[in-house]
């Protein structure tokens, strides 16, 4: 019975990873599109992929690709199951996403930073925690197998629900990129968070996203 929603973590792990790159990409480049990140429904890659890097110059600039979201305005899930406040400078771009099985939220900076804009994606599926533990260490060992360094997150709280996850850091394309993902299981749900900056600016992403954290809310 727990077969379908494992598969479909376990995709997740990778869409995160395929996913914010697309969001991260200069106004010129194209979206992410469900052909990018294949859908959760699907076998599973041969082998985990490293998303392509941004191509913008270096430097601190507008991404210009995200829906505007007035500062303080509440943002709320596709599930309907969580809302969240962006940090000041984010916006929302879910619709980036479109397409993409278990997409719940996409959240990116409106700055770069070392040429890739801060963001957050959050999948959600069904399953219950043993799923969650099993497919969380099997994405661990996909991304190792990918040759990414692999380390443990801090751990997180989401508004009462415990966070745990791994870091990934990878180069891509002279992109020095840190993604942190968690894995968070509530009321028959699992939701997989996956922040992600540049490695030059992890310790504000990661402040911006504690930020973030005391915002959200389940509904």
């Amino acid at each position: 019975m727990t077969a379908r929603p494992t598969r479909a973590v376990s995709v997740g792990l990778l869409t995160c990873a395929l996913v914010l790159t697309g969001c991260s990409k200069g106004p010129a480049a194209d979206p992410t599109t469900p052909s990018d990140a294949g859908p959760a429904s699907s076998a599973a890659p041969t082998s985990p992929s490293s998303p392509s890097s941004p191509s913008s110059p270096t430097g601190t600039e507008p991404s210009g690709s995200a829906t505007a979201t007035a500062e303080g305005d509440e943002v709320r899930s596709r599930s309907g199951t969580f809302t969240v406040v962006p940090p000041e400078g984010w916006a929302e771009a879910t619709d980036k996403a479109d397409g993409v099985a278990n997409i719940d939220l996409v959240l990116l900076s409106s700055k770069k930073v070392g040429s890739f804009a801060n963001n957050l994606v959050v999948l959600s599926s069904a399953g219950d925690q043993a799923v969650l533990d099993d497919e969380m260490a099997k994405g661990r060992d996909q991304m190792t197998a990918a040759g990414r360094v692999v380390t443990a997150a801090p751990t997180r709280s989401v508004a009462g629900a415990p966070a745990v996850g791994f870091s990934t850091t990878f180069d891509r394309d002279g992109i020095k990129v840190l993604a942190r993902s968690y894995g968070v299981q509530r009321d028959g749900r699992i939701y997989l968070l996956t922040l992600s900056s540049s490695q030059g600016d992890a310790e504000h992403a990661l402040a911006e996203f504690d930020d973030l954290l005391s915002t959200w809310a389940w509904t």
